[in-house]
């Protein structure tokens, strides 16, 4: 195995792993959204990182500063 695979499959597990600990907390993965967004509404604008992140976290903790 040389230099390359190896840092790409350390890449993939952190990717991985992050994507796993987002979700566990209830942040949906992004790459997912938008490639669903293109796939079923392609002309529906697709919403920035940001807007996206800020949609989950209301949706999950609604609009109020607290979620307990």
């Amino acid at each position: 195995m040389n230099n390359n695979t190896l840092w790409r499959r350390i890449r993939r597990a952190l990717e991985t792993a992050r994507r796993t600990a987002n979700l566990m907390a209830g942040m949906p993965d992004y790459e997912n959204y938008v490639a669903r967004q293109r796939r079923h509404n392609p002309n529906a604008p697709v919403m920035t990182k940001l807007q996206f992140q800020d949609y989950c976290s209301k949706r999950r903790c609604g609009s109020g500063g607290r979620c307990c």
